[in-house]
């Protein structure tokens, strides 16, 4: 069994590049198109990937710590949250390739990743 969670895109991450990457490097990849959810509000994209499995890529962190929050209280579990922040400076902001590494750190550090929200930016080292 893969130590590798399976990657579900929300629409603001749903990325070609990206979704290549994962794959070349060992992750199975969902996108929306893939998935038939292209257009779904952040709520159903979060359910949609619970119900399969599937940890959660997404460029809203917001939005996605607080339903985060609001599924611990009420004792709701999903496959993990991978929030990648962007600050809009070509030169600091996150690259798919960048992405591709952090998550491998990520993976390689044995934190869990189920129930758990981990900002991908922190682990580019």
């Amino acid at each position: 069994m893969s130590d590798r969670p399976t990657v579900y895109f929300d629409d603001c991450a749903d990325d070609k590049l990206l979704g290549s990457l994962l794959a070349h490097a060992g992750y199975t990849v969902v996108t929306p198109r893939s998935a038939g959810t292209k257009g779904w509000y952040d709520p159903d994209h979060l359910r949609y990937a619970a119900q399969h499995g599937y940890a959660i890529l997404t460029a809203n962190p917001a939005d996605f710590i607080a339903m985060h929050q609001q599924w611990q209280a009420q004792g709701q579990d999903h496959a993990g949250i991978l929030l990648v922040y962007y600050d809009n400076i070509g030169a600091k902001d996150m690259k798919p390739h960048d992405i591709v590494r952090a998550l491998g750190n990520l993976i390689a550090s044995g934190l869990p990743i189920v129930n758990e929200v981990h900002n991908l930016n922190h682990w580019q080292l």
